[in-house]
C-alpha cells in the first residue's frame, strides 16, 4: 500500500466518522419528534452565523500529518451552524451543531521547492524539499505565496456550559481548498483536501451577537492525487464574530 493510499484511507475514515456522528444525532432527534423547526419554542437557539479568520506560523513536521515545515497558513471563513437533535430551551445553546464553512480566502507562504527528479540529495527518505527564497523578517506571505478558496461542508461541534457567557466547544470538520498554484510544494497539487480539529470559547450572551476564539489544528494534503503528497499541518489561532439564529415562534 502506497503512502498516498494510506493517507487517502485515513482521510476517508475521518470524514466517515464525522458524518456518522452527525447522522446519529439527527436520528436521536427524529426519535423524539423534535428535529428541524417542529416544536421549536420561540427564542430557541437553532444555529448561528460566524465570520472568523486566523493565522498559523512555522508549520511543524508531524510525520504523515505534516511534512512541509516552516510554512505559514492563513484562513478567512464564513460558518453556518445548525442545531442537531432536540432543540435547546430558550437561553441555552444547542449541545450538538452541524457546521458548514465557505472559505473565500486561504493563503500559504511560498510553496517549498521539491528536489525530486533533480538529482540533488533529499534531506530524508520522505522529505525532499528546500525552502524557497528567504522571506523578509516578520513577513508571513511574501511574493509567491499561494491563494486559495474552498468549502468545508462536513463539520460537527459539541458545546458545553450552554447557558453561560463563556461556552467552551470542541469540533471536527473536513472539506477542500483550491489554490492558484501547487501547494504546499512545487510538485504537489492545486487541489487539496482539508481536515481540522478545534477547541475554543464562545463569548457573549446566549441569543445575542458575540465573539469566538479558537485553536484549530489544520491539515491539508492532496490524498495522493498528485505526484507528490506532503501534508501541511498548521497550529491556527482564530478570532471570530457570531450572530445567532433564533426560532421565531412555536410550530406544531
Amino acid at each position: 500500500m502506497t503512502f498516498g493510499t494510506r493517507r487517502a484511507g485515513a482521510l476517508a475514515l475521518l470524514l466517515a466518522a464525522m458524518g456518522g456522528t452527525a447522522q446519529a444525532q439527527q436520528e436521536a432527534g427524529a426519535g423524539t419528534g423534535t428535529t428541524g423547526e417542529a416544536a421549536v419554542a420561540s427564542g430557541s437557539h437553532v444555529g448561528a452565523y460566524e465570520l472568523f479568520g486566523g493565522l498559523g506560523n512555522q508549520s511543524p513536521q508531524l510525520g504523515i500529518l505534516g511534512e512541509a515545515p516552516g510554512m505559514s497558513f492563513g484562513i478567512v471563513a464564513l460558518r453556518r451552524s445548525t442545531a442537531l437533535g432536540a432543540p435547546p430551551t430558550p437561553g441555552q445553546l444547542p449541545r450538538w451543531e452541524w457546521t458548514m464553512d465557505l472559505v473565500p480566502l486561504a493563503r500559504t507562504s511560498p510553496p517549498l521547492v521539491s528536489l525530486r527528479g533533480t538529482g540533488r540529495p533529499c534531506p530524508t527518505a520522505r522529505l525532499c524539499v528546500e525552502p524557497p527564497d528567504p522571506r523578509p523578517s516578520g513577513v508571513h506571505f511574501p511574493s509567491g505565496s499561494a491563494f486559495g478558496v474552498g468549502i468545508t461542508p462536513i463539520g460537527v461541534t459539541r458545546r458545553f456550559r450552554r447557558g453561560t457567557m463563556a461556552s467552551p466547544f470542541v469540533g471536527v470538520n473536513g472539506g477542500a481548498l483550491y489554490f492558484d498554484r501547487h501547494a504546499p510544494t512545487t510538485k504537489s497539487s492545486r487541489f487539496n483536501f482539508t481536515a481540522s480539529a478545534e477547541v475554543g470559547l464562545r463569548i457573549g450572551e446566549v441569543g445575542e451577537p458575540g465573539l469566538t476564539i479558537a485553536y484549530r489544528f489544520h491539515h491539508i494534503s492532496n490524498a495522493g492525487t498528485a505526484g507528490e503528497n506532503p501534508g501541511l499541518a498548521s497550529h491556527v489561532i482564530t478570532l471570530g464574530v457570531h450572530r445567532p439564529r433564533l426560532a421565531g415562534k412555536r410550530r406544531g
